[in-house]
């Protein structure tokens, strides 16, 4: 099976992946398809299964060029013969958190014939007050409907930061209210995001740090942060993309589902960043996530730490 997925709710599109890893049992291999090392050649290798271990794959792509720019690459032929007649075990998987897909390139078009197109878009806000109702009833919380009214703004209409909210509710043992809610929720503060990206190309390391501190005791830990900051840089990523193209502001927050404001501190951040050092910055937040996941030898907040003042002063 071949999938595409895209839109601008991270949650629900790492939620989908996750799903499909879980329903089909097979080796993963993950591939960065923005990256000038990755080849189609190879993916495709990867999509023929019949390893010691398995005869299916899982074969996942981030941000293939090819269906975000023209592109006259002559692998793509052998790509498009695979789409033809996929291999049945394998489960070929493309997908952007930034919804930049082009729907007009003969490649999207090709791969998206044979293909189940999935796109993931922000909730409403009245879907996403029903999703906060339905969430808090799977997990069995007893929240009045007050606290659910406060966790709902605090949210923001992020759902990832809903369900990470959810998770530190669900260990609290005694009622929840909403004093409770205040004490252990965290809320989004985009302006720290910002601020602490543009300390990191300022260079300046007392603020990055004091920034940081005050978004570690916010959020709980460094992996809530180290997920904010790598929302905060596709969504830059995003808006860089749109200025690349010439699109006007008028269009840009359009497409983007953005305010003049939103676009405004955006512009700012991109005075100082292009596109490659924002997937750059992506690629070392994504290495981090894996360093605090897998090796506990380091306090994840201490390595967070440890990886700005690096950053800054390499």
């Amino acid at each position: 099976m071949i999938y595409i997925i895209q839109g601008q709710e991270e949650f629900f599109i790492r939620e989908k992946i996750t799903n499909i890893i879980k329903e089909n049992e097979g080796e993963v291999s993950r591939f960065d398809g923005s990256s000038k090392d990755f080849s189609i050649d190879s993916m495709l290798e990867s999509c023929q299964g019949n390893t010691l271990f398995s005869s299916a794959s899982i074969v996942l792509v981030d941000q293939p060029y090819f269906l975000i720019k023209k592109t006259d690459d002559k692998e793509l032929e052998r790509l498009y013969r695979y789409v033809d007649e996929p291999v049945y075990d394998t489960q070929l998987i493309f997908f952007t958190y930034l919804n930049n897909f082009n729907q007009k390139l003969k490649a999207y078009k090709k791969i998206s014939s044979n293909a189940q197109i999935i796109t993931l878009n922000p909730l409403d806000q009245k879907n996403f007050n029903n999703y906060v109702s339905s969430r808090i009833s799977e997990e069995g919380l007893k929240l009045d409907r007050d606290s659910i009214f406060l966790l709902n703004s605090m949210c923001k209409r992020d759902s990832g930061l809903l369900n990470r909210n959810i998770e530190l509710l669900k260990l609290y043992p005694d009622k929840i209210d909403q004093k409770v809610i205040l004490r252990l929720c965290t809320t989004s503060d985009e302006n720290d995001n910002f601020e602490l990206i543009n300390s990191f190309t300022d260079k300046d390391v007392s603020r990055a740090i004091s920034v940081e501190r005050k978004m570690l005791s916010q959020n709980g830990s460094a992996l809530s942060v180290i997920g904010l900051l790598a929302n905060q840089l596709r969504f830059l990523y995003q808006i860089a993309y749109y200025k690349d193209l010439g699109k006007r502001s008028n269009e840009i927050m359009e497409l983007a589902g953005i305010t003049d404001y939103r676009l405004r501190k955006a512009n700012e951040a991109l005075e100082k960043l292009d596109m490659e050092e924002i997937m750059r910055l992506l690629h070392q937040l994504s290495d981090l996530d894996v360093k605090c996941k897998s090796d506990s030898s380091i306090p994840e907040n201490t390595r967070f730490e440890m990886f700005i003042l690096k950053l800054l002063k390499g």
